[in-house]
């Protein structure tokens, strides 16, 4: 009982003690913040990387592709811990801007929306269908608008902030930005035009498809020709059909862009008309056989995976339409038009597995199952899926861009606690000096029946003591910082100009702010390890001293 009563009041009275407890709480709070903003990093990356291409990806090495995918695709399923699987194609392409200039490369990825949103989270960075099961090429035009409409509200209410009540912005800087605001608002009020209009001209489209199924089909009334002119005139003018709708990746540069705060402002919105060109580069051909492929397509949703170097570089399209074009669809034979000659390919398939198996090494495993289903499908069915298949896991997929930002955290890390570890030393001279202060209070204890490991047990609880309530403070002043990261960087910008986290620069539009706890953890755990280690000898000099000599101490 006198050890802890001791413990407790060297540790209330000693300043000593609060500069030992600082210096933890110090250390704590840098590892916590630096582990859970790095960690951040890579998790965003990783889920952005997994998002993309499901847990297991079975791609071809050519340009032609996988052929028969949806049968490979359906003995995958029968793998116990396969949930589902899902053709993909990946392919280059330019897009532009109807009466404009605008031209940009990306790439084009060709899905099946409702599969994709069952193997990856894809339907969770949807603008218009966020958090919908099931998302569609279809989604209603009053949806579209409706969502349309709130960021058209959001944009005028930023516009209002940097304005001011004199409607005048204060600098230039914010000039600019209020400009291109405008321009802005003024491409959302066109997309909600086109849409208005679609909305008008969808009940006369419905009034007139009954009228013409209704009608023989060799009708040469003119008042049938007159009614399907009529209809062809109304979806030149309305928004395209599913076949032909596109999703952006939020972030293409000229139809988006990111304010210094990191708020997105679309311009090319839902409801927008783009064009989309590409080279046909899924058959065998002759470069000079090689002409591109248009097609005319109506933006109905944008994406975002939280990774802006991923979405700003990407479209999605529906996959039988990009098949088409890019010239995957099957071929059929010249003598029979109903035997498929060639069939249809794609570039990849995604694998989606049962929940829980996460593991790399689980994963593994799933892989060489996969690898066998693949092995023998191929040799059942002699080229189907085509020369250099490779089996990953999305880790393996991606291994060039996570191994290096894991080495940089694992290196970060590695500096900071190099850096911490001067606590121990700390702890050691603190402890050491009340020691030397303690002297005739230890020779006294020792003169009324204290032991050697009674002594040494003052000074270590003391240390654990220091460790404890350091990592607490510690722990709470981390998890506050790194909650509020954010705002506290926007404080720190417009108090004094400076921003370390530029978001319209970087890959992310705002810093991880979750703390990791498993690694909040072992930081306390090491803490107390370090206060300890640091009580040591100043434990062991205070257990040695004999009592005659410490009373005569002066």
């Amino acid at each position: 009982m006198y050890k802890l009563f001791l413990c407790l009041r060297y540790l209330r009275s000693k300043v000593l003690a609060y500069f030992a407890v600082l210096s933890v709480a110090v250390c704590v709070f840098m590892l916590l913040l630096v582990v859970s903003v790095m960690n951040g990093f890579l998790e965003q990356i990783e889920r952005a990387a997994k998002g993309l291409h499901g847990d297991v990806v079975i791609e071809s090495a050519t340009l032609s592709g996988l052929g028969m995918y949806d049968e490979l695709s359906a003995e995958l399923k029968e793998i116990p811990e396969v949930e589902a699987a899902t053709p993909f194609i990946l392919t280059f392409g330019i897009i532009r801007i109807p009466g404009t200039d605008y031209r940009q490369t990306v790439q084009v990825a060709g899905v099946r929306l409702a599969e994709r949103a069952v193997v990856s989270d894809f339907e969770e960075g949807l603008f218009v269908q966020q958090g919908v099961e099931e998302p569609t090429w279809d989604p209603s035009v009053e949806k579209v608008l409706a969502r349309l409409n709130k960021e058209s509200d959001r944009t005028q209410a930023i516009i209002d902030g940097l304005a001011g009540g004199g409607g005048m912005p204060e600098s230039p800087e914010d000039a600019d930005m209020v400009r291109r605001l405008r321009s802005a608002l003024g491409f959302q009020a066109d997309a909600a035009f086109k849409l208005e209009r679609a909305l008008e001209y969808s009940e006369e489209l419905r009034r007139i498809e009954q009228q013409l199924e209704q009608a023989s089909s060799d009708s040469t009334d003119p008042e049938i020709v007159e009614l399907a002119e009529r209809r062809d005139e109304l979806l030149q003018r309305s928004i395209h059909p599913p076949k032909y709708r596109m999703i952006l990746g939020l972030g293409i540069p000229g139809l988006s862009f990111r304010m210094p705060d990191g708020r997105t402002v679309r311009m090319v919105s839902p409801g927008h008309e783009v064009e989309l060109v590409l080279a046909p580069l899924g058959r065998r051909m002759a470069m000079a056989d090689i002409a591109p492929n248009r097609a005319m397509f109506t933006v109905i949703d944008d994406v975002t995976t939280d990774v802006w170097s991923v979405d700003k570089n990407i479209v999605y399209a529906p996959f039988e339409t990009l098949q088409e074009l890019n010239n995957m669809s099957a071929e059929y034979s010249a003598d029979d038009p109903t035997e498929v000659a060639v069939p249809s390919r794609c570039s990849a398939i995604h694998v989606k597995v049962a929940p829980g198996l996460t593991d790399e090494r689980e994963l593994r495993g799933i892989r060489d199952k996969v690898r066998g289903v693949v092995a023998d499908f191929e040799h059942r069915n002699p080229g189907a899926t085509g020369p250099g298949v490779s089996v990953q896991t999305w880790r393996e997929r991606q291994r060039d861009v996570i191994a290096p930002i894991e080495k940089q955290r694992t290196l970060t890390v590695i500096m900071f606690t190099i850096m911490s570890s001067a606590m121990v030393f700390l702890i050691l001279v603190i402890f050491y000096s009340i020691v030397v202060q303690k002297t005739r209070e230890i020779g006294l204890l020792k003169a009324l029946g204290a032991s050697h490991g009674g002594v040494a047990g003052i000074f270590l609880g003391y240390g654990a003591a220091v460790g404890v309530v350091g990592s607490i403070i510690g722990t709470i002043g981390g998890y506050y910082f790194v909650k509020h990261i954010n705002p506290i960087q926007d404080w720190v910008d417009d108090a004094f100009g400076f921003r370390v986290w530029e978001r319209d620069v970087f890959m992310f539009e705002r810093i991880p702010n979750q703390v990791d706890w498993q690694a909040a953890g072992i930081i306390v755990a090491g803490a107390i390890v370090a206060g300890l280690l640091g009580a040591i000898i100043p434990a062991i000099r205070a257990a040695k001293m004999q009592p005659v000599e410490a009373l005569r101490y002066e």
